[in-house]
């Protein structure tokens, strides 16, 4: 795997810090290339760490805390949703634990780009260019992912976990984080009067 920029150790272990349930990934590999996926991102937009972003689903939305909230809420409620699932029907679903915890943990890794005060700046002035943003977070994750060469399920994921999963058949992994993604937010805004759109 090559990436542009040489990555910075400080970051992948913040990365880690941050997110401890990249731990749960029992495949040294892919939890290797998650880590590798955010570093890069993060790094490449101008963030040393994850809670340097809000805890919003875009820029312009109220959001809660910082970004890293957000990537841990969906992890648990995903895991939580197929583990149940489980128990409920008694029988074994077929998922990859890994692929979906993989799945979870990246599928905002485009954030870093959408939310980069200095693309946001110039996005700003030069819209007619650039467009307003230029790329949302799904598109710009899936870049990651393809650069980091994540399995295919985590790129369909990152891509296609917001509204720009409506053109495409979301596969069971991306339906749960789908689920878990927008369950979170909308369950804030109606506990916390949070003023969170629906696109």
């Amino acid at each position: 795997m090559m990436f542009p920029i040489e990555l910075n150790h400080d970051i992948k272990a913040g990365v880690l810090k941050t997110l401890p349930m990249i731990n749960d990934i029992k495949d040294e590999e892919l939890r290797r290339r998650v880590v590798d996926a955010w570093t890069f991102s993060l790094q490449a937009n101008g963030y040393a760490k994850i809670e340097e972003m809000p805890g919003s689903g875009m820029p312009e939305a109220e959001g809660l805390g910082d970004q890293s909230m957000h990537l841990i809420v969906v992890t648990l409620t995903a895991m939580s949703i197929y583990d149940n699932l489980e128990k409920a029907y008694k029988m074994d679903l077929g998922l990859d634990r890994d692929i979906l915890l993989a799945c979870a943990i990246c599928h905002d890794i485009g954030k870093p780009y959408e939310y980069n005060p200095e693309n946001r700046a110039r996005w700003a002035i030069e819209y007619k260019k650039t467009g307003k943003p230029n790329l949302r977070h799904p598109a710009y994750g899936a870049y990651i992912a393809l650069t980091a060469e994540l399995p295919e399920e985590v790129v369909h994921v990152c891509a296609n976990h917001s509204p720009e999963g409506r053109f495409v058949t979301r596969s069971a992994y991306g339906t749960i984080v789908h689920y878990a993604d927008d369950g979170s937010w909308f369950s804030l805004a109606s506990l916390l009067d949070l003023n969170i759109p629906k696109l």
